[in-house]
């Protein structure tokens, strides 16, 4: 009298059994599908993050792509020459460059914001001896032009570079440079003209 019984209770553990299968089956894809779509999700953040990267990088040298003309726009407009200084002025709707020539004369030249047209004429300073002999000094000693500091300004700080100019500090012949960052933070950074070597980079809180 029990084997019916038996049977009947190992049978309905059978269906039972056969009646969860489908339900563990989709849990198990359930599952498999939240992993597979975190991982979505980091390699997303983590491309998202890289685009940011990018972008900012891309963003610090094309801000400073005027500079860079206005440096072209001022030497061909004096001729030849060296560039000693570049500068924005009028809260960054221009430039003033000073170009030096083979004789040690400063010419200034001003531009436009974007560097591509020079305002008025080139204008020839005043020097005395002692100028043009400082001048000369800086341009043998400048191995590295202004095209070339502006970009190890970049490397150190991505920004907008607000001036640049060869000087002496400590009887080093350096180019004297300063970049705004995003955050509107001034670093102040100094370049060996010769070797390139970073000489001082500081947070500038003056302004």
């Amino acid at each position: 009298m029990n084997t019916p019984r038996t049977t009947s209770v190992r049978s309905a553990r059978r269906i039972a059994g056969f009646t969860a299968l489908p339900l563990v089956a989709a849990l198990a894809l359930a599952g498999c599908s939240t992993a597979q779509s975190g991982s979505s999700d980091s390699s997303s953040s983590a491309a998202s993050s890289s685009n940011a990267s990018g972008g900012t990088a891309t963003a610090a040298a094309a801000s400073n792509d005027a500079l860079r003309a206005a440096v072209e726009t001022a030497r061909k407009a004096v001729g030849s020459g060296v560039v000693i200084s570049v500068e924005q002025e009028q809260n960054g709707s221009a430039y003033e460059v000073l170009v030096v020539t083979d004789d040690g004369t400063e010419h200034e030249v001003h531009t436009n914001a974007d560097g591509t047209s020079v305002s008025g004429s080139p204008r020839a300073e005043t020097s005395d001896a002692d100028d043009r002999a400082e001048n000369d000094r800086f341009v043998a000693a400048a191995d590295l032009d202004v095209s070339a500091a502006a970009g190890k300004l970049e490397d150190l700080h991505a920004g907008t570079i607000t001036e640049l100019g060869l000087d002496d500090h400590l009887g080093k012949v350096v180019w004297e440079g300063d970049v705004r960052d995003p955050s509107g933070t001034k670093h102040s950074v100094r370049i060996d003209a010769g070797s390139g070597d970073v000489v001082t980079d500081r947070v500038d809180t003056d302004d």
